[in-house]
């Protein structure tokens, strides 16, 4: 009776810590997470965050997962693209404009997906080590960058007049599109890896 009267009070203490708007925040925080949910993060001034750290994990749950929603649909509409892509370069300019309307479709659900994941509350706890989403946060940086300058590349191929300009055009902006679709494909996988 006494140890389950002990369980009792110990559980709830333990739910009024993390109900409590003081509840310690996890070490090893990235920089940009510390600057928008630390103790004076930029959601805490603006009195958007939510009042209590287990309303925060339960948020970060819920954008987390639906991060990983998107991005499946991404990388897949993006393995299309890029497939279409490649005909072009192999002379099929069928779908030409396909191509061009994906990329406004790829290109905003990317977008989203980072916010999701870049803007979610901290984590219960971070780790030194290097571990599957320490690699996977350190490759969204690669294929975030990727994505922000293949529209402009894009453009520059249709602002190219000769064709030595043009073909210099095109193979930058396809390496640069196969290498961004390659680490998402990598970032994809790290994510359902258990370490």
């Amino acid at each position: 009776m006494r140890s389950n009267l002990l369980f009792l009070l110990i559980v709830l203490s333990y739910l009024e810590v993390l109900n409590s708007q003081s509840y310690p925040m996890p070490e090893n925080m990235p920089v940009h997470t510390k600057i928008l949910w630390g103790e004076n993060g930029l959601f805490r001034k603006l009195n958007v965050a939510p009042k209590s750290r287990s309303s925060e994990l339960k948020l970060r749950v819920k954008m987390l997962q639906l991060h990983q929603k998107i991005s499946l649909v991404t990388l897949g509409v993006f393995s299309y693209q890029s497939y279409l892509g490649n005909q072009m370069i192999e002379g099929d300019y069928s779908n030409h404009s396909r191509h061009s309307i994906l990329s406004k479709y790829v290109w905003s659900m990317y977008m989203s997906s980072a916010a999701l994941s870049y803007f979610a509350p901290p984590a219960m706890k971070y780790n030194k080590k290097y571990d599957s989403m320490k690699v996977h946060r350190m490759l969204s940086w690669v294929h975030f960058s990727g994505m922000a300058i293949i529209p402009y590349l894009g453009y520059k191929i249709h602002q190219t007049d000769d064709s030595d300009g043009y073909n210099a055009a095109v193979k930058t902006h396809q390496v640069v599109a196969l290498s961004t679709l390659g680490t998402m494909i990598l970032s994809a996988v790290l994510s359902f890896l258990p370490y």
